[in-house]
């Protein structure tokens, strides 16, 4: 059924619309990343050594294993962050709510109304950011100014590409 411009019923359209959101992954054990590199040398280093002949004690094997048991606690202290837009009206509310406060701890006040998931207060927001760092805390600020500055917008590079005989395929 088609609907025409003059049935289009605008009113329920934007009852179920939503803000922009946007995710990104930070990691509660960040500082393993050290610990997986100066594994990843010794595994290096070891199957250089491995090449003239097998090391006594099963070297590489225990290094792997290490590897991938550190690798996994990195993995699980895995954390998705989910921030909305929160509109430059919304923002300008909150300034004139808050004269008091300055720029820095408004940005954390903003920061914490932005977060969906998890819900945060704005102490909270910068102990995230001590707690984090710069590298990692910027990525959750990038998915929120992407979500108030972006349109909204799914990309498909992902899907597998039709392959044709020009491109190689048959």
């Amino acid at each position: 059924m088609t609907v025409s411009p003059q049935d289009f019923d605008l009113d329920a359209w934007l009852d179920d619309a939503d803000r922009p959101e946007r995710a990104v992954t930070v990691y509660q054990k960040a500082g393993l990343i050290a610990d997986l590199d100066r594994l990843g040398e010794l595994i290096q280093n070891a199957d250089d050594e491995e090449v003239d002949g097998p090391s006594m004690g099963g070297g590489v094997g225990k290094l792997r294993a290490e590897y991938a048991k550190v690798a996994k606690q990195f993995h699980d202290s895995a954390l998705t962050v989910r921030v909305r837009s929160v509109s430059d009206a919304e923002q300008a509310e909150l300034r004139e709510k808050n004269p008091d406060l300055d720029q820095r701890a408004l940005g954390k006040l903003v920061l914490s109304e932005a977060l969906v998931s998890p819900k945060a207060t704005p102490e909270q927001v910068g102990k995230l950011e001590r707690i984090l760092g710069d590298a990692q805390f910027s990525l959750i600020v990038g998915a929120w100014q992407q979500a108030c500055r972006s349109v909204p917008a799914v990309s498909a590079d992902f899907l597998p590409k039709p392959s044709t005989r020009g491109d190689g395929g048959e």
